[in-house]
């Protein structure tokens, strides 16, 4: 099991880093609110992974994969989801962060527009919802897991899953974080709201296209 590990880390980080809703989820809370609130979409998108890993342990990842219905529940929720994400964000009017904040992290403590409302909670919430309403994960873990599986290993096949989980979350999660730190050190570059109004614009038309494409993929 031990001899598997290290290859299966690296190839869940390059999992991870490919770009997808969750990578456009952490550049756009990342640039627009800053570092805390991306953090908390990080720690969403890593507690969203760690309930696919649970559901997969048990199995139910897999009578949802085998149930068209259950499926396309998901996709249909996760579609819609991305979609009402994409209109939110073509509809904000990010307002100028203020010019008192803190210059080491340049977080906004006063903002204006649909900016000051946006909440850690609600940060974390939308890693959550993004990641756990993700129809392709459900696939990512019966599909990428068992390749690393050793099934005469001294562990049990549930323990390696459960290792492979949680190796999976911490690294997945680690990106995120990292992602969000280093976008959060160049964001200071971008505050002008020219350039927020337009990353809005760019990045709800990507949550809209993850949307279609989600919807496509089921049909």
């Amino acid at each position: 099991m031990l001899s598997v590990l290290p290859v299966f880390i690296v190839t869940a980080l390059t999992f991870a880093m490919l770009p997808g809703p969750d990578f456009a989820l952490i550049v756009r809370t990342a640039l627009i609110h800053g570092k805390r609130h991306a953090l908390f979409s990080s720690l969403g998108i890593a507690t969203g992974f760690s309930v696919h890993t649970t559901l997969g342990v048990l199995g139910l990842s897999a009578v949802i994969a085998h149930s068209p219905l259950l499926f396309n529940l998901i996709t249909w929720a996760g579609a819609g989801y991305l979609a009402w994400l994409g209109i939110q964000a073509l509809r904000a009017r990010p307002g100028k962060p203020d010019s008192s904040a803190d210059q080491g992290d340049r977080e906004t403590p006063r903002q204006t527009g649909a900016s000051a409302a946006f909440s850690p909670g609600r940060a974390f919430r939308q890693g959550f919802l993004t990641n756990i309403l993700n129809p392709k994960v459900i696939l990512y873990f019966l599909t990428f897991f068992p390749q690393f599986v050793v099934h005469d290993a001294d562990m049990s096949i549930t323990s390696q899953l459960l290792v492979l989980g949680a190796s999976c979350c911490l690294v997945t999660g680690g990106w995120f974080v990292f992602l969000s730190l280093m976008l959060s050190r160049v964001r200071r570059y971008f505050e002008s709201e020219t350039f927020r109004r337009w990353l809005e614009r760019v990045t709800g038309v990507i949550f809209l296209g993850f949307s279609v494409k989600l919807l496509a993929s089921s049909s």
